[in-house]
């Protein structure tokens, strides 16, 4: 029986992904990189920090640790006016807090950054807990910060159910045998999200919300 819920933050309950992009090109200005579209960005939300610049860039050493504070630097600024919640995110959250199920996020953000996040946008008193990465853990596919919220919560696999919008949030759950929510507002495709054969592809919150209810019925 589904008891509790826990969900990826960027792109599935926060509309942060501009946040991301504008952050992500602040690094290719500020260190003279080669030019990175707006997709490849996209694509790659949802990995840990450095190595997403790695790659996007082709960097390392002392250029990528310059990279990760200008990210940094320049998401916070963003971040200020223009990462917010969903409209429905809020109103859904609530709802299923009535329902008696525990709700957790489980965030690439790291610990921080994930607590300050929820708390600019207001919505951290709709969790149970929040869950960033902690230094010395592997971000996500790795399943560390799922498993973390798990504990947080007291629940097992069976308990509880993933809702993401990556492929990285699909694969973390599988590693771990817990149900998935694949949505579509965020960053990746559905073909992408349905490849990785999710309990549901989401197109909007009503139905995330019916097949999460209906699960823990």
């Amino acid at each position: 029986m589904l008891t509790a819920i826990i969900f990826d933050l960027d792109g599935t309950i926060a509309d942060s992904t501009g946040c991301v992009v504008d952050a992500a090109h602040q690094v290719a200005h500020e260190l003279a990189c080669r030019p990175v579209s707006d997709d490849a960005i996209r694509n790659r939300i949802g990995e840990p920090l450095a190595p997403m610049l790695a790659a996007l860039f082709g960097i390392d050493g002392e250029a990528l640790q310059r990279a990760v504070t200008i990210y940094s630097a320049r998401y916070v600024e963003v971040a200020q006016q223009h990462e917010r919640p969903f409209p429905e995110s809020v109103p859904l959250l609530r709802r299923l807090r009535a329902a008696g199920l525990k709700l957790a996020i489980a965030t690439g953000k790291s610990q921080n950054g994930a607590e300050r996040a929820t708390e600019r946008m207001g919505i951290a008193d709709c969790f149970d807990s929040i869950h960033g990465i902690v230094p010395g853990t592997p971000g996500k596919p790795d399943p560390a910060v799922l498993i973390r919220a798990m504990a947080a919560l007291g629940v097992g696999a069976s308990e509880c159910a993933m809702v993401g919008d990556t492929t990285y949030d699909m694969d973390l759950a599988h590693a771990v045998n817990v149900r998935t929510a694949a949505v579509t507002w965020g960053v990746h495709s559905p073909e992408r999200l349905a490849a990785c054969r999710p309990g549901i592809v989401a197109s909007d919150f009503d139905t995330l919300e019916q097949w999460l209810l209906g699960v823990a019925r």
